[in-house]
């Protein structure tokens, strides 16, 4: 994707994934710190990316609430820290709509505006 080349090539690169947690061990394994994640369904497709400033509040209230229509099997996250509130905003931000961009999750449709405006 020529955006995402770009992005890159201005330093902006996604972190690695700091876990892969299912229904059974998200308490312990996630913690209550910002970041992205991108929600499963048992058939290993996309189904959603979200991020939190509290990863493991949000990713339990995926498990715990109503689905839109798709089971959720497993969560990849990974955290973004910036001692500046307005820089880690910016972060999240951005990383959640280049994954959506490069991802395309099919519950997610608010981040449609073009790349050039990112």
């Amino acid at each position: 994707m020529k955006e995402w080349d770009g992005i890159e090539r201005m330093g902006y690169k996604i972190p690695e994934d700091d876990g892969v947690v299912m229904i059974s061990d998200y308490k312990q394994n996630v913690k209550e710190k910002a970041g992205v994640y991108r929600i499963y369904n048992e058939q290993d497709r996309i189904m959603y990316v979200g991020q939190s400033h509290n990863l493991k509040r949000r990713i339990g209230e995926h498990f715990r609430g109503k689905r839109k229509g798709y089971y959720i099997y497993r969560v990849r996250y990974f955290y973004v820290e910036h001692e500046n509130n307005f820089i880690l905003n910016s972060f999240l931000d951005l990383y959640e709509t280049l994954l959506i961009r490069k991802l395309n999750p099919r519950y997610n449709k608010q981040k449609s505006s073009p790349m050039r405006y990112i």
